[in-house]
């Protein structure tokens, strides 16, 4: 750290705290606000210091109106279900199974609505229910919905495996093995296995005692999503656990930001949505700077 007097000085480092007419410099910023380490000294803090010097993504106060699943179109509801499907469903034979935690029950009947066909079931001794459709109709429907929308191989070889082509007399497209940020398909696979996690942990380098991150993660078997997850954002980090399983994960506030902007647009539903927004509203925090005093700490716990 380098400590200068306020004065004629000609100040070329990106980021200065002023406190009590003297200026206190950090130069050991990394690219993750998620390991910030400010001089705990700095007491004034101009509001938006953090969001100029990172470039962090401009996020309103004001929620954007979140879209209904039956006001979705045909396309973007096509993208949603795709991605649902990719995270947590499979294809028997003519049949489609999706699975939902608890707290997104209220979704699983909107898809069934939505469908037109199908069944909604509790899960015994797990916190989680299961929509089945097996109406050759409602498998038609979800077929041409979802049809040229998936990313990966596994759902299509499953769909290739019991010859629904032949069956539903459709051609079944290759999956597109890309993920774009412009559409519903990433909203549908993160609220299948997405998590939106802030921690508030001890910390010596914070004049308030903790630090607080942001992160997002989906784990999957299936690598390739994931691996397009990370190509397309080029931030967090990938891995494979020894049981695996493959887990995406960012706690970057800079990742947090660019999710914000793509989730704002295209929308998760039901209890996850609720916890996008306690996501969201920390980030706003965190960019106005309010993470490093007493009180925002106490609002974010």
């Amino acid at each position: 750290k380098i400590l200068l007097y306020a004065g004629n000085s000609t100040l070329s480092n990106p980021l200065a705290f002023i406190a009590l007419g003297k200026i206190y410099l950090n130069t050991l910023f990394g690219q993750s606000a998620g390991n910030f380490s400010f001089s705990t000294k700095a007491t004034a803090v101009t509001k938006n210091t953090y969001n100029s010097y990172l470039n962090l993504p401009l996020i309103s106060n004001h929620v954007p109106t979140p879209a209904k699943v039956a006001n979705l179109t045909d396309n973007e509801f096509g993208y949603f279900l795709a991605g649902l499907i990719e995270g947590d469903g499979w294809f028997g034979k003519y049949e489609l199974h999706i699975i939902f935690a608890e707290n997104d029950i209220s979704l699983a009947y909107l898809i069934k609505s939505r469908i037109g066909h199908g069944h909604v079931y509790k899960i015994k001794d797990k916190r989680a229910v299961r929509y089945i459709c097996k109406n050759k109709k409602g498998m038609s429907i979800i077929l041409s919905l979802i049809n040229g929308k998936l990313v990966s191989k596994p759902k299509y070889d499953q769909l290739i495996k019991h010859n629904y082509s032949e069956k539903f007399n459709f051609t079944i497209n290759l999956p597109s093995n890309q993920i774009t940020l412009d559409n519903y398909w990433l909203a549908g696979f993160t609220q299948a296995d997405g998590c939106f996690y802030i921690s508030v942990v001890q910390s010596k380098t914070h004049k308030t005692g903790f630090s607080v991150r942001l992160e997002f993660s989906i784990k999957q078997n299936d690598a390739v999503p994931l691996k397009q997850l990370y190509d397309r954002v080029k931030l967090g980090n990938l891995s494979q656990y020894s049981s695996g399983i493959w887990c995406y994960k960012s706690s970057g506030f800079k990742t947090a930001g660019l999710l914000i902007s793509y989730f704002d647009k295209f929308n998760i539903f039901a209890g996850k949505y609720t916890n996008y927004l306690k996501f969201r509203k920390v980030y706003i925090m965190i960019t106005q700077g309010k993470h490093l005093e007493d009180k925002g700490i106490i609002k974010i716990k």
